[in-house]
C-alpha cells in the first residue's frame, strides 16, 4: 500500500470498476462518473480497507457481494442516500472522504492495491499512542532514577541530596 495514489491511478480504477461491476443503486455509477470529471474531489478521496475509524466516507458493495450496496456516513449519522455523499464531498471539498468497496477477490487485482492507502487515521493514533507511551516511560525513568538517588542519600545519611532528590520526584507526582 502506499500513503499518496495519482489522481490518474484513483480514474483508472474507477473506470475499470464501473466497466466490471455492477451495484444495486444505479446512482453509484452516476457518482462514479462525477467523481472522474473531479480531480479536486479525486484529490482528497481516500481507498481504503478499514473503514471503521473513518471520520466520513462510503462503503460500497458490488451485487455480488452479500453486503449493503450503498452506505455513507459522517460520524454516527448513516444514510444509503447516493445523493447525500455526493453533495457532502462537494460541500466539505477540501476535507478527506474515505471510501472502501467490496468486490470479488478485490485484493488479486493491480488496479485495486493500486489505489489503496495506508490507513492514514491508524498510523495517526498509533504515532500518538508510541508518544504517549515513550512520554510515561520517560517519565518512569526518571521517577525511579530518583527513587535511586534518595535511596543513595538515606545510605549515605546525606540531607542535603535527600532533599534536593526528593523535591525532583515531587515534580512527577
Amino acid at each position: 500500500m502506499q500513503t499518496s495514489v495519482s489522481i490518474q491511478a484513483k480514474k483508472q480504477y474507477l473506470q475499470w470498476f464501473i466497466s466490471h461491476y455492477t451495484v444495486n443503486i444505479k446512482e453509484v455509477n452516476w457518482f462514479f462518473e462525477e467523481l472522474l470529471e473531479d480531480e479536486r474531489a479525486l484529490f482528497y478521496l481516500h481507498f481504503v480497507q478499514q473503514i471503521e475509524d473513518c471520520p466520513k466516507g462510503i462503503i460500497i458493495s458490488t451485487q455480488t457481494m452479500d453486503d449493503l450496496s450503498f452506505k455513507f456516513f459522517k460520524g454516527s449519522v448513516e444514510t444509503s442516500d447516493v445523493y447525500t455523499a455526493y453533495h457532502e464531498l462537494n460541500l466539505y471539498h477540501e476535507e478527506k472522504f474515505y471510501i472502501k468497496v467490496n468486490f470479488p477477490h478485490k485484493h488479486y487485482h493491480p488496479l485495486y492495491r493500486a489505489v489503496l492507502e495506508e490507513e492514514t487515521l491508524l498510523l495517526e493514533k498509533d504515532k500518538i499512542y508510541a508518544e504517549n507511551l515513550l512520554q510515561h516511560l520517560l517519565v518512569q525513568s526518571k521517577k525511579n532514577c530518583f527513587i535511586r538517588e534518595i535511596d543513595k542519600a538515606l545510605d549515605s545519611l546525606d540531607p542535603e541530596k535527600f532533599y534536593f532528590y526528593s523535591k525532583q520526584l515531587e515534580k512527577y507526582h
